[in-house]
């Protein structure tokens, strides 16, 4: 009763006495792995209140029927591992890659803090209902606490600043995200910090050194868990060596989120994994962020041109305009290489390990580690789950994991999850089914969240400096499909003398399709913007093979779309 009273309360009003009912549509029960056919959900005040056939629910007037025939309902996708205070970009981490001669890192969290609502918002437009922040400044808590609550998104779970075994200066600029501790009245004094904010879990970076062997800060862990176990609060460790995990799960951790990838898991580890029931988040594709942007090869997915924020997604490819002689030891050495051998084998480990922990039904959770370089907040959700299921997982493995199996972990399946009376309604309704292939999870009709039926397209309005930088982003990228994609179907282009060159999607595409295979290091440099009223004005350095062009094109922008372009040379 008390959960649902409270569940009452963080609903926006407007939900309260509302009726809301899919009829007739498949649901997939994750838990079970079967599809109910052509059942009726009836959502009241935000939370899923029958499942039943619609010939039995009693309907009124004043009731919203949504017609499901033929769709398929899941739970709201949950993402397991996050961080709010990184961008995704290329200076989200001066701790890795030092760049804070070209972008300050004071701009960088500025970016990072100015750009929550819009992360929020991309996570719910992609049907992820629930994002869970691993570890951050204190700032975190504001983000759960006030701007979540500002905004139609997805449930915040957060925790503060990382207890962590090794110091990060380059990331304290007031508000540091990881604090070393080195003995326990330090543990005690940040955990006394973050407890009256009321984290929803603690985390500790158990990162192993030399000088700090995962045997010798053992004793610190062990204590950061009695305290939380104290608090009735779980702890999430960092832990991607054996042996450290090993030793966190002795200490008392509830969580690994990361992947071991320095050997494969014996027997009696994945036992005592099992038995102890501890969550693993295998955030597979986080180290090849690094490496594609270390190196310069950068795959650019579908999603990554379509969802990611445009505004740091581009940073991944400014080593193009940096002066190599400001470029720190990482890119000089990697930049134009391929991918080193050792990363290959640590990928294959954790495919192994990952395969093996899901025969015996550890609880597995998917997370990206978004925010990290390269690892862009909510579009790089699909690219995990594609990485996962390279471990041979099914389809209904990568639904559980990426619903009810997180809510488990973080202790709140008793509200979120699946499908289930009593539970608040985060759904998603899908034209396709994704049991027959995990893609159709992209043909999103409808999301509901905390009840509220909303259409993909309401979710995220980009701004118009957002919308030009996608159709930049894609034609840097060469992906003629993404390109075309953020322009109206009117579209008009004109040159320096008025003249109308381009008129149309189909001629747009015949003139850059050639174009985007022949020129292979195609580069356009934003060097100046202006945004007034509707127009986005671009003073552009566009480099074709060896020769450059200098140009200023001035952009219409309506509804999401650029309808017409002014090029002037």
């Amino acid at each position: 009763m008390k959960t649902y009273l409270l569940l009452l309360l963080l609903l926006p009003l407007q939900l309260l006495g509302q009726t809301t009912i899919i009829k007739d549509v498949n649901v997939l029960d994750v838990e079970r792995r079967r599809i109910i056919k052509n059942t009726s959900i009836v959502i009241s005040d935000g939370v899923i209140d029958k499942i039943e056939k619609f010939k039995k629910i009693k309907i009124s007037e004043k009731d919203n029927v949504i017609d499901g025939k033929g769709r398929f309902m899941i739970p709201g996708l949950i993402d397991a591992h996050i961080h709010f205070f990184q961008s995704g970009g290329l200076y989200t981490r001066p701790d890795a890659l030092d760049l804070r001669e070209i972008v300050s890192y004071e701009e960088e969290v500025e970016f990072a803090n100015t750009n929550v609502r819009d992360y929020l918002k991309r996570y719910l437009r992609n049907g992820i209902t629930t994002v869970i922040d691993v570890g951050g400044p204190m700032w975190n808590f504001q983000v759960r606490d006030s701007i979540a609550q500002s905004i139609t998104g997805p449930n915040v779970l957060v925790t503060g600043p990382l207890f962590s075994m090794v110091d990060r200066p380059k990331l304290d600029i007031g508000d540091p995200p990881i604090i070393e501790v080195s003995t326990k009245q330090e543990v005690l004094n940040l955990f006394n910090k973050q407890l009256p904010y009321r984290p929803d879990f603690i985390k500790v970076w158990y990162v192993v050194t030399q000088e700090n062997p995962a045997e010798k800060t053992f004793p610190l862990v062990e204590y950061l868990a009695k305290l939380c176990k104290e608090n009735n609060l779980k702890l999430a460790v960092h832990a991607t060596e054996l042996q450290t995990a090993q030793l966190a799960v002795k200490a008392g951790a509830d969580i690994l989120v990361h992947s071991i990838d320095d050997e494969i898991i014996p027997e009696s580890f994945i036992k005592e994994l099992k038995d102890e029931e501890i969550t693993y988040i295998p955030t597979l594709t986080v180290m090849d962020g690094y490496i594609k942007a270390f190196t310069g090869e950068i795959q650019h997915t579908k999603e990554d041109l379509t969802w990611a924020n445009p505004l740091a997604y581009n940073t991944l490819l400014d080593p193009n305009k940096i002066a190599k002689t400001l470029w720190p030891p990482q890119l000089k050495s990697m930049y134009g290489k391929d991918r080193p051998a050792i990363f290959n084998q640590m990928d294959s480990i954790m495919l192994v390990n990952l395969a093996n922990l899901s025969e015996v039904e550890v609880t597995i959770a998917t997370g990206t580690d978004a925010g990290n370089i390269g690892t862009m907040h909510a579009s790089s959700y699909f690219k995990e789950l594609l990485a996962m299921k390279k471990a041979g997982l099914s389809n209904w493995e990568l639904l559980l994991y990426s619903t009810l199996n997180p809510a488990k972990g973080f202790g709140i399946s008793d509200k979120i999850g699946s499908i289930k009376t009593g539970k608040r309604a985060d759904v998603i309704l899908l034209d396709k089914n994704p049991i027959e292939d995990i893609e159709n999870l992209n043909a999103i009709s409808l999301i509901i969240k905390s009840g509220k039926p909303l259409k993909p397209e309401s979710i995220l309005i980009e701004t118009l400096e957002q919308v030009v930088q996608r159709q930049v982003n894609a034609y840097n990228a060469r992906n003629i499909d993404a390109f075309i994609d953020a322009y109206s179907d009117d579209i008009k282009i004109y040159n320096e003398t008025g003249e109308l060159i381009m008129e149309g999607l189909d001629q747009m595409r015949k003139q850059y399709a050639g174009m985007f295979e022949s020129v292979t290091n195609l580069y356009c440099e934003i060097e100046n913007r202006i945004v007034i009223n509707n127009k986005v004005i671009d003073k552009e350095k566009v480099r074709f093979n060896e020769s450059f062009v200098d140009a200023v094109a001035v952009y219409e922008v309506s509804n999401g779309k650029i309808k017409q372009v002014n090029f002037i040379k």
